[in-house]
């Protein structure tokens, strides 16, 4: 009888082990599972100078490869027809930022981006295009939105969107994040309020990139 016990302790402990995969973050593998990544800071500067600070919240590695960048173009959807799409890939450590700009950007900003990028890109935006981080969904689309910077389908006039009370505030300044937001928001209206107060964004003046890297 002692080895009918033994063996099937065994099977249990085996199948025990088994199941600790399931509840594994695993944001450093190739698996859809992703955490909730947020705009730390977004620039619409003179000439070129345009950039988005990406921010992981998490105590994680992130596998960046779950995450795609899409922007719009005076008033497309998501992506505009693929124009404004960027597949990110490689790891962004825990409580990291990444940072995109466009590859004509000023030698400071570049020299602190992860990626340059030439036109077209997300980042190729004036004030009045939109700008979304979405993650991979359980059939391996980018379905899901994570955090948003203006409105798809939505072209606000070359002002740009108003933030904080600052009219226009998405074309030619910084915007950076309060420190303390902790999650993206997929309302933009929310996020940027109608005041310094109930806004999650402060508005800086226009190449103002003092705080870029710095999250």
């Amino acid at each position: 009888m002692n080895k009918y016990v033994l063996i099937f302790a065994l099977i249990l402990f085996s199948c025990s082990e088994g199941s600790d995969d399931s509840s594994d973050t695993g944001n450093g593998g190739s698996d859809n599972q992703t955490v909730n990544l947020f705009f730390s800071e977004y620039a619409e500067g003179s000439s070129n100078n345009k950039y988005v600070e990406i921010y992981n919240p998490s105590s994680t590695t992130v596998n960046l490869n779950n995450y795609q960048i899409k922007g719009t173009n005076n008033g497309t959807a998501w992506g505009d027809n693929g124009e404004r799409e960027l597949a990110l890939g490689g790891n962004l450590a825990a409580n990291s930022v990444y940072i995109i700009c466009t590859d004509a950007a000023d030698p400071a900003i570049i020299a602190k981006a992860d990626l340059a990028l030439p036109y077209e890109s997300p980042v190729h935006y004036n004030g009045n295009d939109a700008i979304a981080i979405f993650g991979i969904d359980g059939s391996g689309n980018f379905t899901v939105i994570m955090d948003v910077i203006g409105v798809q389908s939505s072209d606000p006039g070359p002002a740009g969107w108003n933030v904080a009370g600052v009219t226009g505030a998405t074309k030619d300044h910084t915007l950076v994040r309060k420190s303390s937001i902790s999650k993206g928001n997929t309302n933009w209206e929310n996020s940027a309020g109608t005041s310094a107060s109930d806004s999650e964004w402060e508005v800086k003046d226009v190449d103002d990139w003092t705080s870029l890297g710095t999250r």
